[in-house]
């Protein structure tokens, strides 16, 4: 307790004070839906570069080979981070407040999603380069982050009349 006279100690907020868990829910929703059609729309464009097989489908080797591309890593990376600042975005708007914290935990939701959807698929014969998973993992919460910077520029008011 306090004296009389004397004001309350500052304490620091809580880490989930504030927060929205619908609003994280939906961010990392969108992200995933997100990164799913934009897998789908990079596997078909770098595919098509390499045209069918005989038989009209994609064989085994041609979709591990692309798997190892870096050109297709890279894209891969940058079109998830792109997803995530996306969720980031949608959620921390829909929050309305605390855009970089609710940013900041749709990626770390959205990590968490992607860790239990790789353990779950059981051993990749083929697994990304080590250098591919750093840098998802590494990366995943500063781009909610971002998208969450952005989502709190975007409902500032602009001043002009």
């Amino acid at each position: 307790m306090h004296e009389p006279g004397r004001p309350p100690a500052i304490e620091a907020p809580g880490i989930f004070t504030g927060l929205s868990p619908r609003a994280i829910l939906l961010g990392v929703v969108v992200d995933n839906l997100a990164t799913l059609l934009a897998s789908l729309v990079l596997v078909t464009s770098f595919t098509a570069r390499q045209g069918p097989g005989p038989d009209g489908e994609l064989s085994d080797e041609a979709l591990e080979s692309l798997a190892s591309s870096a050109e297709f890593l890279l894209a891969s990376l940058v079109a998830g981070l792109a997803c995530t600042s996306l969720g980031g975005f949608v959620g921390a708007r829909r929050a309305g407040s605390s855009f970089a914290r609710h940013g900041g935990w749709i990626g770390v939701g959205s990590a968490v999603v992607a860790l239990l959807l790789s353990l779950s698929s059981g051993p990749n014969p083929s697994p990304p380069p080590l250098w591919f998973e750093l840098a998802g993992y590494l990366l995943v919460i500063p781009a909610g982050v971002l998208g969450g910077l952005l989502a709190g520029v975007r409902a500032r008011p602009s001043g002009r009349e």
